[in-house]
């Protein structure tokens, strides 16, 4: 079992941060952005952190005016794969997990862009040739309703899940092939699939969307579900009775990464935006919605998202190879029953 905790890359350099100094952009991209006035931003990122984005963007940036299209993960890489066979490229910058980019890469879907923000961004959360770089990362966790379970049944790893009383009580999410395929590295396949198995036995709740399973645990809807810590964190700080485990092994880590559409109706706002997103005053911005920004120079929002505390590990981009065969047999143990 090879156990990589990634500590190296989230180490904490202080807990103060200094008055910070944002580095000008070329001067020529910023006069070509003027007369674009757009930026068409495809995201699977919660609300509140697009919102926080576009508002700090647009009060650095005036002239530009940031159109946003949330959806899953899932529902963005197929929109932009139904866009461009229609020859309707919509898109200007991308971001979603780095294992689906790295699938409109092979696709020829993104640009080779050399931000001058990658030095911030750790070796190993950034693509060598310059196609995307992560922005934040999100944990593969349990959460629970804190008033529901009690401290004595709470669940200490995932083979946890598979306790008779946690029958018809967990809430998952049928599009997480990435967090199967990391496990079948981590563990090999026979220990995984004895889990998926015995998940899918247990008549799990599928649900899509990580933030809609948080929501349903915090009203009460099932007491547990597979969710992201730092939705859980951010819920908790609003007062909801929420909680997670930390000691699971391993926390899945995946790195959610950004890019700049090949065919960008926009190009030049389109780098402004990719810049100010992998900036400090971007990592800044998605650290105040509670994620988890990869720059070393942030500290963890709150103590339980501290990355060295944690047994990480990551979802390599390269999975993308095998993508489909993995999300075929995920799909596998759970059918087509989510709603």
């Amino acid at each position: 079992m090879i156990v990589s905790r990634f500590i190296g890359l989230f180490i904490i350099s202080a807990l103060c941060l200094p008055k910070m100094v944002w580095p000008a952009p070329d001067p020529r991209t910023i006069e070509a952005a003027k007369k674009e006035r757009t930026v068409a931003y495809y995201t699977g990122l919660n609300l509140n952190a697009v919102q926080r984005l576009a508002s700090a963007f647009e009060q650095r940036y005036p002239f530009l005016k940031v159109e946003p299209a949330r959806q899953g993960h899932v529902q963005v890489r197929t929109k932009i794969l139904t866009e461009s066979l229609a020859g309707a490229h919509r898109v200007d910058v991308v971001s979603m997990p780095a294992i689906d980019l790295q699938l409109l890469k092979k696709k020829g879907l993104l640009a080779s862009y050399r931000s001058a923000e990658l030095d911030g961004i750790p070796k190993g959360l950034k693509d060598e040739e310059g196609f995307w770089a992560a922005m934040y990362v999100t944990q593969f966790i349990i959460g629970y309703n804190n008033r529901m379970v009690a401290k004595n049944d709470q669940p200490r790893d995932w083979e946890d899940l598979l306790r008779a009383q946690w029958k018809n009580g967990i809430g998952l999410d049928p599009d997480s092939p990435l967090w199967y395929a990391a496990l079948l590295e981590y563990w090999g396949s026979d220990k995984t699939n004895r889990l998926m198995r015995g998940l899918a036995a247990q008549q799990p709740h599928l649900r899509r969307g990580y933030t809609l399973l948080a929501q349903m645990v915090a009203a009460g809807e099932f007491p547990l579900a597979v969710v992201h810590a730092h939705k859980v964190e951010e819920m908790k700080a609003n007062g909801a009775p929420l909680d997670w485990v930390r000691t699971v092994d391993p926390v899945v880590t995946s790195g959610h990464a950004i890019a700049v559409s090949a065919h960008a109706p926009h190009p030049n706002a389109a780098r402004l935006l990719a810049d100010f997103i992998l900036s400090k005053e971007g990592q800044l911005t998605l650290h105040r919605s509670f994620l988890v920004p990869v720059r070393t120079d942030i500290p963890p929002l709150t103590p339980a998202l501290d990355q060295s505390k944690l047994k990480v590990f990551p979802v390599r981009a390269e999975l993308a190879e095998d993508y489909e065969k993995y999300e075929k047999q995920y799909h596998g143990f759970f059918g087509a029953r989510a709603r």
